[in-house]
Parts: structure tokens; sequence; C-alpha cells
């Protein structure tokens, strides 16, 4: 996690030039911070911000898988809640300070400095046909053509998360 950096973007609204972001640390190192396109390819065009499209979400990706420093699943699960937060909002130029991050994080009542565990870990498995029937202990249960991952966070725990994050920020 890296809560003393500050993240700033630059961009020319005059050029259709790329964007830039980079991450300025305490000491006062810059360094540009990857589009991690490995994890989700939004925009490969490049890293936008100022409304809520593909290039604002590939941005959003960027910056907390950044932050994070290697919680990637973290990242991707927030990355959109982020965008629409921050992102989104952020003028042609911007500073984004490590701490705004994470007291957004801790208002959603995420820690990302403790030790990670995923909400969701697979219990069991019933082998049907043409797949997998895993029950998880938060309670539900998935479909998998593959044999499923021990853990994993299920698409109904990542809706009730982002809910009561938009809940916290009203």
């Amino acid at each position: 996690m890296k809560l003393l950096a500050t993240y700033a973007g630059s961009r020319d609204p005059d050029s259709a030039g790329p964007a830039e972001v980079v991450r300025i640390d305490p000491d006062g190192g810059r360094a540009p911070i990857d589009w991690r396109l490995d994890l989700f390819n939004h925009s490969p065009s490049g890293l936008s911000w100022g409304y809520g499209g593909s290039g604002p979400a590939q941005c959003a990706l960027a910056i907390l898988a950044d932050y994070l420093d290697g919680d990637d699943e973290l990242a991707l699960l927030l990355h959109q809640e982020f965008k629409m937060d921050f992102v989104a909002g952020f003028d042609d130029a911007f500073e984004l300070h490590g701490s705004a991050i994470r007291d957004w994080l801790a208002a959603a009542g995420i820690r990302p400095d403790e030790e990670k565990t995923s909400p969701c870990r697979v219990v069991s498995v019933v082998e049907e046909e043409g797949g997998f029937l895993a029950t998880l202990t938060c309670g539900h249960t998935i479909w998998f053509a593959v044999a499923p991952p021990k853990e994993l966070v299920c698409t109904e725990c990542i809706n009730e998360l982002v809910d009561a994050m938009r809940e916290r920020a009203q």
C-alpha cells in the first residue's frame, strides 16, 4: 500500500495525445503507473478521466492496482466504484493523495493492510453433467464449467459490497 504516495495526472485538453498518470513518492521520485491492461483491458488507447467511460475505468484500475501494491483482486473488485467516486470527477490536471484512497477504502470497511482473506471460500463441490456446483461459505452457490478455485468472490457478494459502499457514500 502506498499511503504516502500522490497520484498526479495531466493532459493537454487541446491535444489528442495520451494522458499521463504518475506516482509521486514522498522523496519526490516520480514514476508513470502501469495501465494494468493485464488485469482488464478497458481502454488499450490510454488512460483518461473526467467522465464515466472506459478510459477512466482503466485509469481507476491502474491507480488502485498501484496503490494496493499487489492486491489485484481487490483492485478489480473496486475500480468501477473508485472511478465513479474519484476519477470521473477529475479535471484536466489532478492530484490524489494516497490517504484519500485509504479513507475511501476504510469508509467501505476495507483495510488492505490487514491480512488478506477472501470473503467466499468453497466448502463443497458437486460434479454435475457439464460442470461443477460449488457451495461457498457466504451461502451462495455458483456453477462452474471447470473445477472452481478454493477462494473467490461471488457476484452476489460483490453486489452487496458495492451497495454498502454506495450507502456509506450518501
